[in-house]
């Protein structure tokens, strides 16, 4: 007994996705960055308006928020791009280290 005849195959191109390095330009970890510096400034302006506690929880979401994502952007940049220098790539490494350490005392100021 014969099986039954598959589906046609497919003559084209194989498709392949890109690789996320390529996403990892120096303008977009910058933005990244400058996106999580801005969330924090907001924390602090947020907490320095009003007392309210909802106030006060927004203000922590936007701190931790804003320094995880610096972090993890400046932590993908310095691991995961080809296109850096070692010493751009330590630098990245060094700032990340610094903004959870500003984010910590940011958040614990709120």
């Amino acid at each position: 007994m014969a099986s039954p005849p598959g589906p046609p195959t497919y003559g084209g191109p194989m498709y392949y996705p890109p690789p996320l390095e390529g996403m990892l330009t120096r303008r977009n970890v910058f933005a990244l960055n400058a996106l999580g510096l801005i969330a924090i400034y907001l924390a602090i302006l947020f907490r320095l308006a009003s007392s309210d506690l909802n106030v006060r929880g927004l203000a922590h979401f936007l701190a931790i928020s804003g320094g995880m994502l610096g972090a993890l952007a400046s932590l993908a940049g310095g691991l995961g791009s080809k296109r850096t220098t070692d010493m751009q790539n330590l630098g990245l490494l060094v700032w990340a280290g610094v903004l959870l350490l500003f984010t910590l005392s940011a958040f614990a100021w709120i």
